[in-house]
């Protein structure tokens, strides 16, 4: 009986461990919609970190446009912050974000 009930806990530790792995794995390269190419900061985050790093990417090129005299926020490009949907002047303000990173 302890070791059927070993075997059975090792099994189980065993799939969660490669669900959770391969979950990981999945969400990096799925969850992200928007910059899935080329080399911008977000694109390239995205690539290696998914969502959450190319939020992260995004909220740094906000920081440094502001630096520079450029304001800038989530909301201008965004419709909403849960899908991060764009809004209809998105790709043009984009460009002026990233033209802002430079002083």
């Amino acid at each position: 009986m302890t070791r059927v009930l070993v075997k059975l806990s090792l099994a189980l530790s065993l799939s969660l461990g490669l669900a959770l792995a391969a979950r990981s794995g999945v969400a990096v390269a799925a969850d992200c919609t928007i910059a899935t190419k080329g080399d911008s900061a977000p694109a390239k985050a995205c690539a290696k970190g998914g969502r959450d790093a190319a939020k992260k990417a995004m909220k740094e090129m906000v920081k440094t446009a502001q630096a520079n005299g450029t304001k800038f926020t989530c909301e201008n490009c965004h419709k909403d912050l849960e899908g991060f949907e764009l809004t209809k002047n998105a790709r043009d303000d984009y460009a002026k974000l990233a033209a802002a990173q430079k002083k």
